[in-house]
């Protein structure tokens, strides 16, 4: 098989674990796993293409396990209300998988650290009064290395989260976010080589087919949004729409100089 970061493999990760016995889990349910059965708690953070995460959570439900989906509610590319997200959201968990916050703890300036379990449970209401979901008990933390210290295998009074030493340090942690550490995850699955795993992806990583090198299909992302937007313009915006084949030009254009090093300019006129 092929180790890129296609939804094929991500199948291929899937069916290797469970040939090698390993039980998946959930944050909820881990610790009732007994010791010495090989276990994993699948966990996503949806930060870009939200759509995306439908096709893992299909695969999953084709092979009987459960996942956690974690969900901003403002995030800079999604929100929730979208009718696409919100569909995602509760086509999830129509297949059986758990949702939860996914919490940018750097969203409001100077933010005191004893303010996070409220801004988590505030933000927790949201989400239930925007999708009719109540999220799960769970947290995850967004970008999470600006405040490592806080967060790893640290307990933070008033609410539960996906760092906590139980999930993180106790047993084998690995993320799709740079790559793989020591080899892909099918490699782990087959070797055994860790009693659990927590084990997390972000859906916009994993496109249909994989270029097999991240930049060309995180380039490849950008343009398809890119592109979204352009037809959102000619379709909503009378002028834009008037002038589609003019528009399209001058944005090829635009793109050209930017690959021939021309710098954009940056200002609109007022």
């Amino acid at each position: 098989m092929a180790c890129d970061f296609g939804i094929k493999h991500y199948r291929e990760i899937l069916e290797t674990g469970l040939k090698r016995g390993y039980q998946f889990a959930g944050f909820d349910n881990l610790a009732s796993v007994p010791r010495g059965q090989k276990a994993c708690v699948i966990r996503h953070d949806v930060d870009y293409m939200p759509e995306w995460s439908i096709r893992f959570g299909k695969i999953e439900n084709d092979l009987g396990i459960r996942a956690t989906y974690f969900f901003q509610i403002c995030a800079k590319t999604y929100n929730l209300r979208e009718a696409p997200i919100y569909k995602t959201v509760h086509e999830l968990v129509r297949l059986g998988h758990t949702v939860g916050l996914h919490f940018d703890a750097t969203w409001k300036e100077n933010m005191d650290w004893s303010e996070m379990a409220e801004a988590c449970r505030e933000d927790k209401k949201v989400f239930q009064a925007i999708t009719g979901i109540e999220p799960c008990e769970m947290i995850s933390f967004h970008n999470t290395h600006r405040f490592a210290d806080r967060v790893l295998n640290q307990d933070i009074p008033g609410m539960r989260h996906a760092y906590e030493k139980a999930f993180f340090s106790d047993i084998k942690y690995i993320s799709d976010s740079q790559g793989w550490y020591e080899g892909c995850m099918c490699k782990l699955f087959d070797t055994r080589k860790y009693e659990r795993f927590q084990f997390l992806t972000h859906p916009y990583i994993w496109p249909d087919k994989s270029a097999g090198d991240f930049i060309s299909d995180i380039a490849r992302l950008i343009q398809y949004r890119c592109n979204e937007l352009t037809d959102y313009f000619v379709r909503f915006h009378p002028v834009c729409k008037k002038n589609e084949a003019r528009l399209r030009e001058e944005l090829r254009e635009l793109q050209s100089g930017k690959q021939k090093g021309h710098a954009p300019h940056d200002k609109h006129p007022v």
